[in-house]
């Protein structure tokens, strides 16, 4: 079996409450060899967010994240040398290339399930949003396998997709919460939801915000797999 492991989860996790580059790399190995030895991988592919912050969410919004510069001025001053020891030393382990580490690992999943020589694989992360994949996952922080099916995996991409994501400054659908987002995906298909959700909100310029917003929220399968979705296909499920 395969692991597919978000490196900027372990990354934080190593680096919480360590007083030296040396103290978070040391914890970032000791979870990495405990992480893959209860799990009883074979292999495994890592991905890091790239220290030049390139992410082409970016081009599309530029208040993509702003919420975090906080969190970003108190990073320690060997943050970015430590990513780059993480990925000089893990043969198995990159720099996202103008996405994030939850891209890769979907592009990942997507490439196994397609490939001839197909092999299990576990997501390993503590992301929601990697909800979107089906398959098995395991959550470090809470030492938690689980799986999820294919529709499950869909509803939750769209109810993301209407909620939006205060944790990365997407807006969503203003003042729709889980507990809305859920009702609504209990009354209609999913995508059908989605765009009346926006349609009822924004009005005409519905559909450009949810073009906006998707583009935002969707994790990438291929590394040119940007969110799409036709103006044809958006009205016929606001008139249906």
């Amino acid at each position: 079996m395969i692991a597919l492991i978000d490196g900027d989860v372990l990354f934080y996790m190593a680096m919480w409450g360590a007083e030296s580059k040396e103290h978070a790399k040391e914890n970032f190995d000791s979870l990495f060899t405990s992480i893959t030895e209860s799990l009883f991988v074979d292999d495994y592919a890592m991905a890091n967010g790239n220290n030049e912050g390139s992410n082409f969410r970016y081009d599309i919004y530029s208040l993509y994240k702003a919420n975090r510069a906080k969190s970003k001025s108190e990073r320690p001053e060997w943050f970015f040398d430590l990513k780059s020891d993480i990925v000089n030393d893990y043969e198995g382990c990159i720099f996202a290339d103008n996405c994030e580490a939850d891209d890769m690992l979907r592009i990942w999943a997507n490439q196994i399930e397609k490939s001839n020589n197909f092999k299990d694989y576990i997501v390993v992360s503590v992301d929601k949003d990697l909800d979107c994949i089906g398959g098995r996952h395991y959550n470090p922080r809470k030492d938690l396998v689980y799986t999820v099916q294919e529709e499950d995996a869909n509803y939750h991409y769209w109810k993301q997709i209407i909620m939006g994501d205060s944790t990365d400054n997407i807006p969503g659908v203003p003042g729709i919460g889980p507990k809305k987002a859920e009702k609504l995906l209990l009354e209609e298909p999913p995508a059908v939801a989605a765009c009346k959700a926006y349609e009822k909100y924004y009005g005409e310029e519905g559909y450009n915000y949810l073009l906006a917003n998707g583009k935002l929220i969707h994790i990438l399968r291929t590394p040119t797999d940007y969110f799409h979705f036709s103006r044809t296909q958006y009205d016929q499920a606001i008139c249906g």
